[in-house]
C-alpha cells in the first residue's frame, strides 16, 4: 500500500467568527472540508474569575469551536493562513492553530488511501461493481 503524506489543522477559535472562517475557507481552491465542534476550555491567560451569578466553586470555561482539515501538505500553510486572517480580532481569546502530519487516510466508501482520500471523489464506491 502506497499512500501519499497528508496533513491535519486542528484551530479553536471564537463561536462568534465561525462564519468569517467558513466563507473563508471555501474560496481556496479544491478545498477538502471540515469538522466542527463546539468545545469549552482556556487559554495560558487562564479561566476567568466568576462572573456574577456564577458558582464560585465551578472553573468556568470558556466557549469555543474546533475546527479539524485533513490537506495535502501543498495546501496546509495556504489553509492556517486563511483560518488565522478570518479569525483574527486582536484580543485575548483569537484561539490557536496547530499542525501536524497523518500518518494514514482512508476513504471508507471508496477504499482510497492518502491524498485520494481527502479530495473529490469521482470513482464509484468500493463493491459496487462499476
Amino acid at each position: 500500500m502506497q499512500t501519499s503524506p497528508l496533513h491535519f489543522v486542528v484551530a479553536f477559535i471564537q463561536p462568534f467568527q465561525l462564519d468569517r472562517v467558513m466563507d473563508a475557507v471555501r474560496s481556496i481552491p479544491n478545498f477538502p472540508g471540515l469538522s466542527v465542534s463546539e468545545v469549552r476550555g482556556f487559554g495560558a491567560h487562564g479561566a476567568h474569575p466568576p462572573r456574577e451569578g456564577e458558582r464560585a466553586e465551578v472553573h468556568p470555561l470558556e466557549d469555543g469551536l474546533r475546527l479539524e482539515v485533513f490537506c495535502r501538505p501543498a495546501d496546509l500553510i495556504v489553509i492556517v493562513e486563511t483560518i488565522r486572517k478570518a479569525a483574527y480580532t486582536g484580543h485575548v481569546g483569537d484561539g490557536k492553530i496547530f499542525a501536524g502530519p497523518v500518518t494514514l487516510g482512508y476513504r471508507v466508501r471508496t477504499a482510497e488511501w492518502g491524498e485520494s482520500s481527502i479530495l473529490r471523489s469521482e470513482r464509484p464506491a468500493a463493491g459496487s461493481g462499476d
